[in-house]
């Protein structure tokens, strides 16, 4: 039943839902965060994990008071990390900029090279309130700096607002990065004593956020402050085509497959004229067996004119360019902040979606990723969202991709992985099911869930809030959708995701999958790169690797696959392996052929399967692009479990049973055909999606409910395991969001019209739970007592009815 409920940003949680013991306060007590066997751990040896919020732009800098409140609220909720990003943003009076009076960096100066001592003052204080409650902070040094022509820098007409790509590669941008690096790290916080370079309550710092010289370039092309820069990458593009191939002639030739160039005629890297790939928010996939015919045409010879079509040699070349040009500047801004005394591991970026991508940012200590489940379409508007392809993500089968007509996606847990790499702890750094769905509930705990089984290092969701006060936004309407802090699906959960995160209450995989890349492999990038993460991270460990030396993998994981955009990697020292090959070039020029080396590993296997042949040792798939190159990857991923079977990586009733993803421990299983997700382990029981069959938490607790959709957490308080747990923390919720907001399908889009109040769609049905005698108290979204439900008698134990008038969706049960 639909119950209006209120989430005050800024109250701390009390009694049962005060989570304040999972941290260790201060921060930094136990050392500087350091990488040990690719993970994180404090320098006692302490294991580290960290779960929290990102806060952008003017939320970095409150007043005291706001500082004070929101630190104690962090702290009470469980959350142990604040990633600090884009307070370089440029003030505007609200939103997604800094403060207008209390900036960090004075833009009033016209320039970007100076701090706002309000504002700075105000950062530094804020640090000090969530160190004091055991909260660590990751800092950022580029985000949304918008560079000012009083700046002195290269070029006049300095763009009007932030950019990608470019501060990559611009030498005095790089200057101007590594001097704001120096004024930010060493400054000393006057209320802590401390700079931030010598603080170990700071838990990473990350040189630049979602950025990449292979993208963001077509995004702002026309911007007149732009030009200069874009005609420089293209001039650096050039020179690395010369010193690869020296002559016009050798580049022709190289670009040519069965007498086609796809050189231009006009275009000579002698003249600077050889165009790049245009790269928007993602890095643009290319099909390793894409059209050769494709090069550049100019319109009207303007060098900003649209450019159609890109060869896979072109792309190769450029992918091979971006490589160096992104490890070299990350390099340099790491070399850097390392001379400053920095102790902590560093990060490069995120949103890495990409093979190339990825490896390029790879010279960092730590991997970072960004990933979102049903993100609205720009532009923004507060009220009214457009959302393509929406979902429910419990229905939402992660085995056949999802085309919404910008880029092939699955679920969030498929996204994130492309970013996993061997010996890296690895960061979700942005993340979030926004609650335009009216049940995503289940997107919040399974995230957590699949991370411990992943054995990942951080979960850090964005955002909290962009504003600089505790009380300048409603606690019963939804103003703004990026704001989570009254999104009752995350808010309501958050204690139980932190207590499964922090305590590892799932247990990391058994198993170890490697995805092995190799250097030809970085070349290309079909739109189904990500195929195994669609599979493979949901039942075991999976990560990436990436062959710098030779094409041999000699790893020690389980099971290595190829990543098989080309038809090259040798796993012959794998335990078990995996290969196949969308394109049937041996590299990503089509200038060495594969012909017959599929055929030849296959002589190893004696079973047929559907489009593939197993063996003791070998899985080999006959022509992938037949079998999944649709986007419906259910046959692969049977194959995979009927291989780990036989090999007997999995038991009968783990892997693919059924239509179920069940987990190699055991402990989760997500059945998206059923509408249904389950977690069941020693510390915590967790049901989300369909009730339709009950819901059994415990041996002994058994929840009947008539409700369409309900997530239903279970934590014993007293102990650690669910099973003997005289009290218990029981959270039940089915849709939330606003109660009069209006849903409109128009084809492939939905248009979200959020209107009316906050609500939670509270349980209506009974709990059964075999005891002697029970107590049930509702308790409202910070703990306090809302009321007490009778039980009765009934079967050897007790049960409560639970009618859904109680604008409630935590109970405390007491069991005797």
């Amino acid at each position: 039943m639909k119950q209006r409920i209120k989430i005050d940003k800024a109250a701390p949680n009390t009694g049962a839902l005060d989570f304040s013991y999972l941290l260790d306060a201060p921060a930094g007590k136990h050392g500087f965060t350091e990488v040990r066997n690719g993970n994180l751990h404090f320098a006692d040896g302490t294991r580290a994990r960290f779960i929290g919020f990102n806060l952008p732009t003017r939320s970095n800098t409150p007043d005291h008071e706001t500082a004070e409140r929101l630190a104690e609220r962090f702290a009470t909720m469980g959350v142990n990390v604040i990633r600090l990003h884009a307070y370089d943003a440029a003030p505007g009076p609200s939103g997604w900029s800094s403060s207008l009076e209390n900036p960090l960096i004075d833009y009033d100066s016209g320039s970007s090279r100076y701090f706002n001592e309000k504002g700075l003052d105000r950062f530094d204080y804020f640090i000090a309130k969530l160190k004091e409650k055991g909260i660590y902070v990751q800092v950022d040094l580029l985000v949304a700096r918008v560079f000012q022509d009083g700046d002195d820098l290269d070029y006049p007409d300095a763009p009007g607002s932030f950019y990608k790509s470019f501060t990559h590669v611009n030498e005095r941008l790089i200057e101007l990065q590594k001097e704001f690096a120096t004024k930010l790290l060493c400054h000393v916080n006057p209320y802590t004593g401390l700079a931030l370079i010598d603080d170990p309550a700071v838990m990473t710092i990350q040189v630049n956020n979602e950025d990449s010289v292979f993208r963001g370039t077509e995004d702002i092309k026309n911007d007149k402050g732009i030009i200069p820069y874009r005609q420089e990458l293209q001039r650096r593009f050039n020179r690395y085509l010369l010193a690869k191939y020296d002559t016009k002639k050798n580049l022709a030739k190289a670009w040519t497959h069965d007498g086609i160039c796809a050189l231009g005629e006009e275009e000579d890297p002698e003249a600077g004229t050889v165009f790049f790939p245009e790269g928007n928010f993602y890095q643009v996939p290319n099909d390793p067996m894409g059209e050769w015919t494709g090069s550049v045409s100019q319109v009207a010879n303007d060098p900003m004119g649209e450019r159609t079509g890109v060869s896979p040699a072109r792309y190769a070349d450029f992918m091979e360019f971006g490589i160096s040009v992104n490890r070299r500047y990350y390099g340099m801004m790491i070399d850097h902040i390392r001379s400053l005394g920095a102790k902590v591991p560093i990060n490069t970026s995120n949103l890495l979606n990409g093979s190339a991508d990825v490896y390029s940012h790879t010279g960092g200590d730590i991997m970072e990723n960004n990933t979102y489940f049903n993100h609205p379409m720009p532009p923004f508007h507060q009220e009214t969202l457009v959302v393509p392809g929406m979902r429910e993500y419990v229905t939402s089968n992660p085995l056949t991709v999802h085309k919404d007509g910008i880029y092939m996606r699955t679920e969030m847990l498929q996204m994130a992985t492309t970013a996993v790499v061997a010996g890296k702890p690895f960061i979700l750094s942005e993340w979030n099911e926004y609650g335009v769905n009216p049940f995503h509930s289940t997107a919040f705990i399974s995230m957590a869930a699949y991370a411990c089984l992943n054995d990942w290092d951080g979960l850090m969701l964005y955002c909290y809030h962009t504003s600089e006060s505790w009380n300048d936004q409603p606690d019963d309407v939804i103003t703004d959708i990026f704001d989570a802090y009254n999104d009752p699906s995350l808010i309501c959960q958050f204690g139980f995701m932190a207590k499964l995160f922090l305590k590892g209450l799932v247990r990391p995989a058994e198993h170890q999958v490697d995805l092995v890349f190799t250097k030809n492999d970085l070349k290309t990038l079909p739109s189904s790169f990500s195929m195994p993460n669609t599979f493979l991270p949901y039942i075991t460990s999976l990560r990436n690797v990436f062959l710098d030396q030779g094409d041999t993998y000699t790893g020690n994981a389980d099971v290595a696959v190829t990543a098989g955009f080309v038809n090259n990697g040798d796993l012959s020292q794998a335990e078990h392996a995996v290969y196949y090959s969308w394109s049937p070039y041996r590299d990503a020029m089509r200038h060495a052929s594969g012909e017959g080396r599929l055929e030849r590993l296959a002589e190893q296997t004696d079973e047929e399967l559907p489009g593939a042949k197993l063996g003791d040792k070998l899985l080999v798939f006959n022509d992938i692009a037949s079998l999944a190159g649709d986007g419906d990857y259910t046959t692969f991923a049977a194959n995979l479990d009927a291989a780990f079977k036989r090999w007997g990586i999995l038991p009968d009733d783990r892997g693919l049973v059924g239509n179920g993803l069940v987990s190699d421990t055991g402990e989760i299983i997500f059945d998206p055909i059923a509408g249904t997700f389950r977690i069941h382990t020693e510390g915590c029981t967790y049901f989300s999606g369909n009730p339709v069959d009950g819901i059994k938490l415990t041996k002994d607790i058994t929840l009947t409910v008539s409700n369409d959709r309900l997530s239903a957490a279970l934590l014993p308080m007293n102990c650690e395991s669910v099973d003997h747990a005289e009290t218990l923390l029981l959270t039940l919720m089915g849709h939330t969001g606003m109660d009069e907001t209006v849903f409109t399908t128009e084809g492939f889009v939905t248009i979200v019209d959020h209107q009316g109040k906050l609500y939670a769609d509270t349980p209506e049905g009974s709990l059964f739970v075999q005891s002697q005698s029970a107590t049930l108290t509702a308790l409202d979204t910070v703990g306090t007592k809302v009321a007490h439900i009778e039980g009765t008698p009934a079967d050897g134990g007790v049960i409560f009815n639970l009618d859904g008038t109680l604008p409630a969706v935590h109970f405390l049960l007491k069991l005797k």
